[in-house]
C-alpha cells in the first residue's frame, strides 16, 4: 500500500473508554490497539501516517493546533444515550467536524454515536448481546473500494469480532448501509468521503475478547457467552476492514 501523495497524514484517535486494569499492561489502550492493527497491514507506509491519541474521558480533546487530517472514535462501555458530559460534548464535536468535512471513523460505540449525532438513532437492542466472531453479508463495499469478482453469484461477507448490546437502529439521512443481517441490520455504514463506521471490532483479537467477556457474564448470559467464546476460533477480516479504513482516510484527504 502506498499513499497517493507525499503528504503526512495525521490520524487522531479519540479514546472513549479505559481498559480494565488487568488488561492495561498487555494492551495499553484502545488507541494503541488501533495503531498496532494498522501497522500489521502489508506494506504499511509508516512514514506517511502518524497517530495522536486523545483520552476524552480525561477531557483531552483535539484543539485547533492538533492539525489532524481525520479522526477515529473507539468503542466504549458507555451508551450514546448516557448523560455523561463527555458524551454530550462528543456529540457536538462530531457535528462540528462533519460540517467541516473532516473524515470521521467509528468503531462500536464510535459507530453508534456517529449515527446518533448525524440524524440517525442508536439504542440498546431488545435482541440481546452480539458477542464473538460473526460473519455478515456485505451489502456493498465502501465507495472507494473495489472487490474482485463482485459481479459473480457469490455474496461477499465480512467476519469480525463483535461485543455489543447497543446498536444502530436508524441510519443518518445521507448514510449508505454496508453490512447487516437480521440481528444487526446496520452493522456498517458510510457517508461517502465523510464517515465510515463499523459495529464490529477489527482491533480486537480472540485473546483479548477471551479475557474481556467473562467478567460480563451476568449481563450477557452464560449461553450467549459460551457460544461467543467458542466462535473465536474462526478467522476474521480485520485487516481487510483496516485497509478500507486507511483507504477511506487517504482518499478523503488527498481529494479534499
Amino acid at each position: 500500500m502506498t499513499a497517493e501523495s507525499d503528504k503526512i497524514i495525521k490520524i487522531g484517535i479519540l479514546e472513549a473508554d479505559r481498559l480494565y486494569p488487568d488488561l492495561i499492561s498487555d494492551y495499553q489502550s484502545y488507541g494503541v490497539m488501533f495503531t498496532r492493527l494498522f501497522q500489521q497491514l502489508p506494506g504499511w507506509p509508516s512514514h506517511h501516517f502518524v497517530f495522536e491519541h486523545f483520552n476524552i474521558l480525561e477531557d483531552q480533546w483535539p484543539t485547533s493546533t492538533a492539525n489532524c487530517d481525520a479522526y477515529l472514535i473507539t468503542g466504549s462501555k458507555s451508551g450514546v444515550y448516557d448523560q455523561d458530559e463527555w458524551i454530550k460534548k462528543l456529540t457536538v464535536w462530531i457535528q462540528q467536524q462533519y460540517r467541516l468535512s473532516t473524515p470521521l471513523l467509528g468503531i462500536c460505540f464510535g459507530h453508534q454515536i456517529l449515527a446518533h449525532a448525524l440524524g440517525g438513532y442508536a439504542s440498546q437492542c431488545d435482541r440481546g448481546w452480539g458477542v464473538g466472531t460473526r460473519t455478515l453479508p456485505l451489502i456493498q463495499p465502501p465507495s472507494n473500494t473495489a472487490i474482485a469478482n463482485k459481479e459473480t453469484d457469490v455474496t461477499p461477507s465480512i467476519s469480525l469480532i463483535y461485543s455489543h448490546q447497543d446498536q444502530v437502529s436508524q441510519l443518518p439521512p445521507a448514510a449508505q448501509r454496508l453490512l447487516g443481517d437480521d440481528f444487526c441490520p446496520y452493522a456498517a455504514f458510510e457517508i461517502p468521503s465523510k464517515v465510515l463506521a463499523f459495529q464490529g471490532h477489527p482491533e480486537f483479537t480472540a485473546e483479548y475478547l477471551n479475557r474481556l467477556l467473562p467478567r460480563r457474564i451476568d449481563s450477557i448470559g452464560p449461553d450467549t457467552l459460551q457460544k461467543g467464546l467458542a466462535s473465536l476460533t474462526q478467522n476474521t477480516d480485520d485487516l481487510q476492514v483496516a485497509q478500507w479504513m486507511i483507504d477511506f482516510i487517504t482518499d478523503a484527504v488527498t481529494h479534499a
